[in-house]
């Protein structure tokens, strides 16, 4: 059983209140805590976080900023990660340029050690952007679990650039070094490229949409503390695929219960035009007012205006289903 449901990454234990505040107005499902960067693992953080956040409600999964710095020694936080009742631990490369062969004796570590790869997880750029191929046919083999691509605008300015060419038209070549199409968990950034700046709600919504168009059962934002409040309803309108499908039988809607092959359908937005105000997008798309604001309320919030009816800045991207 693949992952299901939405996940924040946590860098460091003293954003979890931030971190569980953003789950619950998100719907997450999942907590991804960092236990380890390098060589250096951190004990106390992976023996207190993972069992406050399941007692929470939610399921804990490690994560391991793998660099070239004794990449073996990251061994003992994937291991005791999994001792002790995180759901899974995900290898995490970046941007650092590290090499197949400064991983190699991690792989042979973690091989040694005979641990369940179907509970580890390889999170990367995008195809096109990964340091080092041969890093796939090292460590693919020993994580079973899924890719975790790293949708990021670094890697590039559109959606097409990073999710559709970077990730899901490169899966064939990518199949091929990984042996087999891994399962796809993308992880997406609230961050622009430039240091510092963070997406507006209307520049992030072509993410959330080039995400839901290829219809994921688990996606993730990387991180609590980066992601500004005024994304958070976006957020929570992804509709998961196999979240709907698990509804229970007697609260599940019989005009939206799904099979194993129907759409999950997901929020739809449109282009502010410079004629149109809010009155006239409620009445054209039969909105009803409280939900228009609370949809699209966060637009105002993000910029300190007042919820004005009178003011609609044409360009704006405007949830109306």
């Amino acid at each position: 059983m693949g992952l299901c449901g939405k996940g924040i990454w946590l860098s460091h234990s003293y954003d979890l209140q931030r971190a569980m505040e953003m789950a619950t107005s998100v719907d997450a499902t999942h907590l991804m805590i960092k236990v380890g960067h390098g060589p250096l693992y951190f004990p106390e953080i992976t023996h207190t976080l993972g069992p406050r956040v399941r007692n929470l409600g939610l399921h804990p999964i490690a994560w391991v900023q793998i660099t070239d710095k004794a990449p073996q020694d990251a061994l003992k936080a994937i291991a005791e990660s999994l001792t002790i009742g995180y759901e899974g631990v995900v290898l995490y490369i970046g941007a650092a340029l590290v090499t197949a062969s400064q991983l190699r004796p991690l792989a042979e570590a973690i091989e040694n050690a005979s641990l369940p790869t179907n509970r580890l997880y390889l999170a990367t750029p995008p195809f096109p952007h990964i340091p080092d191929r041969n890093i796939l046919q090292l460590l693919a083999p020993l994580c079973k679990g899924g890719w975790m691509p790293l949708c990021f605008e670094k890697w590039g300015e559109s959606t097409e650039q990073v999710i559709d060419r970077g990730v899901y038209q490169a899966l064939g070549e990518f199949s091929l070094l990984w042996d087999g199409t891994p399962d796809i968990y993308p992880t997406l950034s609230p961050l622009r490229a430039g240091l510092g700046a963070t997406f507006l709600p209307e520049e992030f919504i072509p993410w959330i949409e080039a995400v839901t168009h290829h219809g994921v059962d688990f996606f993730s934002i990387d991180n609590a503390a980066d992601t500004e409040k005024a994304l958070w309803p976006l957020i929570q309108s992804i509709n998961v695929i196999c979240m709907e499908q698990d509804l229970p039988e007697q609260t599940a809607d019989p005009e939206t219960k799904t099979g194993p092959n129907s759409a999950i359908p997901q929020p739809v937005y449109v282009t502010v035009g410079s004629s149109d105000t809010v009155w006239g997008i409620i009445i054209r798309h039969g909105l009803n007012k409280d939900i228009f604001w609370k949809w699209n309320g966060n637009l105002w919030d993000s910029r300190s205006l007042p919820r004005d009816p009178d003011y609609l800045q044409a360009g704006w991207r405007v949830r109306v289903k």
